[in-house]
């Protein structure tokens, strides 16, 4: 009975952190005019609000991955919860953008925390028969943030103030923490081995620079030498960990076991090739067609609700039919709908782009549980946390890529002109060609999801791939 209800307790709690840091990034984007207007921001500042957050939590995710499973990743993750519920209340009470900045720095550390073991602790603790569904109901967690966000966020901060946003999140990240208190261990396993502090100095600047290379690509040869030297550290981070006894990553995880670098691969694949869709059709949709901002946010949360009604559903499918072959369909869905993206003109019909988003929808949440399942049922128990991080960091890598390709098309086909009506031609060429790129990439995807491999040196005999 004691272990049950851990189970329960650790999947709502994780369920309710994969759905705060979504909907605090997004309905925090929606509030940000009010919160610029309030401190007397610049532009650039309040880029750093968002920036330094996601940042700070990719570069972190491998090194909390690899400390939580060597000194044990229920107190990790406890005091993940813990300091977001700190960080999340004192942001209500900000008093200057730099304090504001600071926290959500602060923030990004604790949710590195969360992230880098939320998996890892959902593979420990449910049995492998309802591993599916668990994960369904995490990944539809993250979608029903995504789609709440903002317009919730809006509507807090019309009527309430944008500190409401941040009120009301401590009352989630309160109970869970509470729950942490009660059914997580908080005791810290002596440290077996040596900890790879120079593998995770590599590994965290190379994810910096690179986040912040590619979102700075505009500004020319500042991001694009920020994205060479983050290429570089990556490089450097590569050869210590060849060279090292104890590394933070064993390569061996992507040379060996080919059943979870492959999914690992189409994760990043499928993130790189469909996050920037969002960002093209909500230009594409006030432009084109003339619509509003909240006319077209209630376009664009077509996918999201979609993707929240259905990913549990197919997490639970996942226990009962091969995982692969439902992630593959779920990609061929993903590739479908961006192919249908990059044949939308100036006067496609709207019921053509509801369908769109309905396939991409069905696409994401067919792929997202299932390959999760993958590839934290195809590791070795000890390296859990290093997986659960791996699969947090590619999706950020892969987002990041993902308007890397944009930047570059609008780039080529735009130059330095706005997006206006006066405009749209030269936007529609440089937005059919980015989805074009962005699909072919998909198909590479699904080709390697259908190759066959070999599951020989898989090191844990719970994967479930099959």
């Amino acid at each position: 009975m004691h272990d049950e209800s851990k189970k329960k307790s650790i999947i709502f709690i994780v369920t309710v952190l994969q759905f705060v840091m979504p909907f605090m990034f997004s309905s925090i984007g929606v509030a940000l005019p009010s919160i610029g207007r309030e401190f007397g921001a610049s532009g650039t500042q309040l880029s750093l609000v968002e920036a330094a957050y996601i940042g700070t939590c990719a570069a972190l995710l491998l090194p909390f991955g690899r400390f939580a499973d060597m000194r044990g990743r229920e107190p990790v993750f406890r005091w993940s919860i813990i300091l977001n519920t700190v960080a999340v209340a004192l942001l209500g009470f900000c008093f200057s953008i730099e304090s504001f900045i600071g926290l959500r720095i602060f923030q990004g550390l604790a949710m590195a925390m969360g992230l880098a073991t939320n998996m890892a602790l959902l593979t420990d603790v449910v049995p492998k028969q309802e591993r599916g569904r668990a994960m369904g109901l995490a990944v539809a967690a993250v979608y029903a943030g995504l789609a709440a966000g903002p317009f919730v966020g809006g509507i807090v901060t019309t009527q309430l103030g944008w500190r409401w946003i941040f009120h009301f999140g401590v009352v989630l990240l309160g109970v869970c923490s509470v729950m942490s208190f009660k059914r997580l261990d908080s005791r810290l396993t002596p440290m077996q081995g040596r900890f790879d502090w120079t593998g995770a100095l590599y590994i965290a600047v190379s994810i910096l620079l690179l986040i912040q290379g590619g979102t700075h690509l505009d500004t020319g040869w500042p991001g694009a030498l920020m994205l060479l030297g983050g290429g570089i550290c990556f490089l450097l981070f590569i050869r210590t960990e060849l060279r090292t006894a104890e590394p933070l990553l064993n390569m061996d995880m992507f040379t060996v076991n080919k059943v979870f670098a492959r999914a690992a691969a189409v994760q990043f694949i499928n993130y790189a090739g469909t996050f920037g869709i969002t960002f093209l059709f909500s230009l594409y949709l006030q432009t084109a067609k003339g619509m509003t901002p909240q006319q077209a946010g209630i376009v664009l949360i077509i996918q999201p609700i979609v993707q929240t009604v259905l990913s549990p559903l197919f997490g639970r499918l996942a226990d009962s039919i091969s995982p692969r072959l439902i992630a593959t369909v779920g990609l061929a869905f993903c590739t479908a709908g961006t192919f249908m993206g990059a044949m939308v003109e100036t006067g496609t019909s709207s019921t053509y782009l509801y369908t769109m988003f309905v396939v991409l929808g069905i696409g994401f949440a067919m792929f997202a549980s299932p390959n999760m399942s993958i590839l934290m049922g195809c590791v070795h128990p000890s390296r859990l946390g290093v997986a659960s991080a791996i699969s947090g960091g590619l999706r950020t890598i892969g987002m990041v890529s993902s308007m890397i390709i944009i930047t570059v098309c609008l780039s080529l086909f735009m130059g330095d002109a706005p997006v206006e009506p006066e405009t749209i031609n030269q936007y529609m060429d440089s937005m059919n060609f980015a989805l074009v790129f962005l699909a072919c990439l998909g198909v590479f995807g699904v080709v390697l999801s259908v190759l066959p491999v070999s599951r020989e040196n898989v090191p844990n005999p719970a994967c479930n791939e099959e």
